[in-house]
């Protein structure tokens, strides 16, 4: 039951960041972009902190370990599907992190992609060491999710320049 309680937190934590966010005054289609990123954060977090079974498959990486909690910090040891799945599962992020500003820095997507890629292997190597959820912290992660954050900023900018800037201005935050 205890390798629950990781997702369980993360779903109370995501609901008081919805209702906070929703006291705001908002109009049309922001709260498009606002309940879509949270469906999109809740499944996130279903993904990456609901209990799992190690699926070695045919990937033949070399693991650490600490305290039974398996690791990885070599890179590219072995690129899979998961690889580029990553990347994909990341792109939203970086759609988000665009309309989350009117002002763009050019360091703003470097950081996001970092902050999520070392915040969710980080948290998936801790609440493994505590809770026994099965996951593994990886290196390939953090690299696949940073690029994918990247490649989401670079494309919703580059739909920016077009004709659909009108619409994604409505959609910023």
């Amino acid at each position: 039951m205890k390798v629950w309680v990781p997702i369980i937190i993360y779903i109370i934590v995501l609901a008081y960041f919805i209702s906070r966010s929703l006291r705001q005054p908002h109009h049309g289609w922001q709260y498009f972009t606002l309940i879509s990123c949270w469906i999109y954060a809740f499944a996130i977090g279903c993904l990456c902190f609901t209990p799992a079974h190690y699926n070695w498959g045919s990937v033949h990486k070399i693991f650490f370990y600490f305290h039974g909690v398996p690791y990885n910090i070599i890179p590219f040891q072995a690129l899979s599907m998961e690889f580029v799945l990553n990347i994909v599962m990341t792109i939203p992020a970086g759609c988000y992190a665009f309309f989350s500003s009117r002002h763009h820095s050019k360091f703003w997507p470097l950081l996001l992609g970092l902050a999520i890629g070392c915040g969710i292997e980080t948290s998936q190597f801790l609440i493994n060491l505590v809770f026994g959820v099965e996951r593994f912290a990886d290196i390939d992660d953090i690299i696949t999710n940073f690029l994918g954050v990247q490649v989401g900023f670079l494309l919703t900018a580059l739909f920016n320049r077009t004709g659909l800037h009108h619409w994604f201005d409505e959609l910023k935050l």
